[in-house]
């Protein structure tokens, strides 16, 4: 709503003022979204499904680049036949990559999708909030502050906090309290030469890493995406991601665990470390080798080294 509209339905109270007393307030829904837990878990899912988009999409451009470099490299040896039936197997990747691109970044994609899902019963729950503590408070108009600038306002009209207060009373449990969950950030998995680095063998670690542990019970994990971030922000995004690094970004995105580490690939064989820190300790408490004769294998070599991990942490 814009400065004059909210001016003209401001006018229209007051030119019934005399008919009737109006008590009028304001919110500041984005205000509300970025402290309404429920919200913050929205946009904690919408990110890891975004995560899990981006490694597909990357994932068929490492296959179309790979079968496009093969093609210019045997260019100048194969038969017009083989030309052409390489000319196809690229032309199909790129279709596959650009197919899987414009289905999910698209206007209405799946990602647009996705934040609908998430994003439209968190809206629905602030608008109840707000219905429900106008009535009761006696506010004939709400407006929203964040989608016109309010120059002025006199106190107590600002009903932010308590629409906060009240969204996130709500999600309180009213049984017996759990114990703290334990929060685990993964960084990027270096990846230390072209052959891993073709077919994305540490982002693969990386998720298999998350979604392993995110299975185990009352485990929290920190966004891959939001991790990425504070590498990019502190200027180390792209290069490898070390002990005092992994404990740094972990520190800051509030994780009691960090676990970083790199991969080879060598033909068919994969290996890889991953070592564990203690973020309120401030130390290493693990480094475990893992290795895979074949990239199907990976996962459940993968799942080894993670669950030594997590032994090596638990608390008796």
């Amino acid at each position: 709503m814009s400065l004059v509209r909210i001016a003209a339905a401001l006018g229209l109270v007051a030119a019934v003022i005399g008919a009737k007393e109006y008590k009028l307030g304001y919110i500041d829904s984005e205000q509300i979204i970025a402290r309404y837990e429920a919200a913050k878990d929205a946009k904690k899912q919408l990110d890891e499904e975004i995560a899990k988009f981006q490694a597909q999409a990357d994932s068929l451009r490492q296959e179309y680049e790979q079968a496009q470099d093969e093609y210019k490299s045997q260019e100048l040896t194969l038969s017009p036949e083989g030309k052409q039936a390489k000319q196809a197997e690229v032309d199909q990747r790129k279709k596959r990559y650009d197919g899987f691109v414009d289905q999910v970044y698209r206007e209405g994609g799946k990602i647009d999708q996705k934040n609908q899902e998430l994003i439209a019963p968190i809206v629905e729950k602030i608008n109840e909030s707000v219905s429900k503590l106008a009535a009761d408070a006696g506010f004939s108009l709400v407006l929203d502050a964040s989608k016109a600038e309010v120059v002025y306002a006199e106190p107590g009209m600002d009903l932010t906090e308590q629409v906060i207060t009240e969204l996130n009373q709500a999600l309180e449990p009213t049984g017996p309290t759990t114990s703290k969950k334990t929060v685990y950030a993964i960084a990027p998995i270096w990846e230390t030469n072209d052959e891993a680095r073709q077919v994305n063998i540490g982002s693969q670690i990386r998720q298999f890493c998350y979604d392993l542990i995110r299975a185990q019970p009352n485990v929290d994990m920190v966004a891959n995406l939001d991790f990425e971030k504070q590498l990019t922000d502190r200027g180390i995004s792209g290069r490898q991601v070390g002990q005092a690094e992994a404990l740094g970004v972990a520190q800051t995105l509030s994780a009691d665990f960090a676990i970083y580490g790199d991969c080879t690939k060598d033909d068919r064989k994969i290996t890889f470390n991953l070592s564990i820190v203690d973020v309120h300790l401030n130390s290493l408490v693990r480094t475990e080798p893992g290795q895979a004769n074949r990239i199907e294998d990976l996962r459940e070599q993968v799942g080894k080294v993670v669950q030594v991990l997590l032994t090596s942490v638990q608390k008796p």
